[in-house]
């Protein structure tokens, strides 16, 4: 609600109060998290496995997976994983036997 207000009302006081807001909304959020995840490390009974558990979790960001969908060598087509890496093979040991 605060945002939009701040968009569509073009008041410097507005601004400021909404980027001051925001500020300490973003602090508010990391520190309970810290809290959060320091009570969960202290009530673990194998801490090492519980703390990377967490960075994966606050790391871990499957959007960024980059999977090869079609690959085109040498006028083949390579759709799924095995073909590609078929394709990828070949390549290499021919380029190996050219040089």
């Amino acid at each position: 609600m605060l945002y939009l207000k701040t968009r569509d009302n073009n008041v410097a006081e507005h601004k400021l109060y909404y980027k001051h807001y925001c500020r300490i909304l973003s602090t508010i959020i990391k520190e309970t998290r810290i809290l959060y995840y320091e009570e969960v490390i202290s009530k673990s009974k194998n801490k090492m496995k519980t703390i990377w558990n967490i960075i994966h979790k606050e790391t871990y960001n499957p959007t960024n997976e980059n999977n090869i969908k079609l690959l085109k060598i040498n006028n083949h087509m390579a759709y799924n994983q095995i073909n590609t890496g078929n394709e990828l093979n070949n390549y290499f040991l021919n380029t190996a036997e050219n040089i």
